[in-house]
């Protein structure tokens, strides 16, 4: 799919005004696609979402429920819009509730598309009451050991603590995580069951899987049987966040490596992106194929590379311009290595903020953390200069799938 614009329409008459308008914005005709919500639907098992897609929803008998679970796979990043021909006040209102950015009656028209875009742009941006978008952030290491958990559970923490956000961190990898563990507590009991179907996920469900270790601060893990074959179910992780949404700032989510490949949703969902590596040659060739495979997903996420576990004791195999060239990517941040105060505040079940505030190793996760919180919820423009989904839009769009 296009990064920027798709559209799934069922009729004729439908299709050939958007690839109309959508050729005048720069868009190729590809980004129009005959078939409603269903194909929409098969593309995001492989496909990243666009910024904005129009959806028909003629011949759909649960319209708002189709609406809803739309909304949910392609997380708040994106805006969506529904496209139909019945003509009722109840239903507009029901498909905005479920999440949809508008609903637009057949036939469609150029000016309406132009206006539809324009509402779109502003849906889901901070409201006058000064309420926020919750921001999804994900910690993955390009290696095995390289301290990613260590990371977002810290991380997340500092984020919760003193800037003082609401801040809830997803454990996914289930038999193996740590999270509550370095918190000294007891995983909860329902992760799995959540996370194994997407028509089982509820508030209630979610709500008692959850484990509070502050006010600010709850994890959502698990320590299942190592015998047992279990599902990490990609639309119910969706449905997860969704809910999760509903009562946190901030989701950390703890990706697994081997979880790559299923998860791809909850790269597309995210905003920010923490990638952990260390200082070697393998470091370098693991950090550009995850780099690669979220660039072929077309990923809009910001990418953070972090370098772990370097100092005096454990020095680096590479320098750091070797590394950036083979990897094709700068570092952006490098975490000493601090055995002394990891393994103290690990026996302890404390953060490195309570147990080593001073330390070097603190600080420079107090800088990750502000660097992930500072522009949260729209504070500030990203990095890459994008001009937004209107400007992308209206202003001119490049031809084919940005990268």
């Amino acid at each position: 799919m296009h990064t920027e614009f798709m559209a799934f329409v069922t009729d004729d008459t439908s299709t050939a005004t958007l690839k109309e308008w959508a050729e005048r914005q720069g868009f190729p005709a590809s980004t129009i696609q005959h078939g409603g919500a269903d194909l929409f639907t098969t593309m995001l098992e492989s496909d990243a979402p666009p910024r904005l897609a129009f959806v028909d929803i003629d011949g759909q008998e649960q319209p708002v429920q189709i609406a809803a679970r739309l909304v949910s796979l392609c997380g708040p990043a994106s805006r969506l819009i529904a496209v139909g021909t019945a003509n009722d006040v109840g239903l507009y209102r029901n498909i905005l509730a479920a999440g949809m950015a508008d609903y637009l009656v057949k036939p469609l028209t150029p000016d309406m598309l132009t206006q539809a875009v324009t509402q779109a742009s502003h849906h889901g941006k901070t409201d006058a009451s000064g309420a926020k978008e919750t921001k999804t952030i994900v910690v993955l290491g390009a290696r095995g050991g390289v301290g990613a958990s260590t990371i977002a559970v810290n991380a997340g923490w500092i984020i919760a603590h003193e800037m003082k956000q609401k801040v809830a961190l997803l454990d996914l990898d289930l038999q193996f995580g740590a999270s509550a563990l370095a918190l000294d507590l007891e995983p909860g009991r329902g992760l799995r069951d959540v996370i194994s179907s997407p028509q089982r996920v509820d508030s209630l469900m979610v709500a008692s899987a959850l484990v509070a270790a502050s006010e600010r601060f709850s994890i959502l893990g698990a320590e299942e049987h190592l015998d047992d074959i279990l599902t990490v179910d990609s639309s119910a992780v969706a449905a997860l966040l969704k809910e999760l949404r509903a009562n946190f700032n901030v989701i950390i989510v703890d990706l697994p490596r081997h979880l790559l490949s299923s998860q791809k949703r909850v790269l597309a969902i995210a905003q920010d992106i923490v990638l952990v590596t260390e200082m070697t040659l393998v470091g370098i060739r693991d950090t550009l194929r995850v780099r690669t495979m979220l660039k072929a997903l077309g990923c809009t996420a910001r990418v953070t590379l972090v370098a772990a576990r370097v100092g005096p004791q454990r020095p680096a195999a590479v320098d750091e311009a070797s590394f950036a060239k083979g990897a094709q990517a700068k570092i952006d941040f490098t975490l000493p290595e601090d055995h002394k105060s990891v393994t103290a505040a690990s026996n302890a079940g404390k953060m490195l903020d309570t147990i080593a505030p001073g330390s070097p190793l603190t600080k420079s996760l107090h800088q990750l953390a502000h660097h992930l919180a500072d522009d949260m919820m729209g504070a500030k423009a990203k990095k890459d200069g994008s001009k937004g989904l209107l400007g992308g839009l209206l202003g001119g769009g490049k031809k084919g799938a940005s990268s």
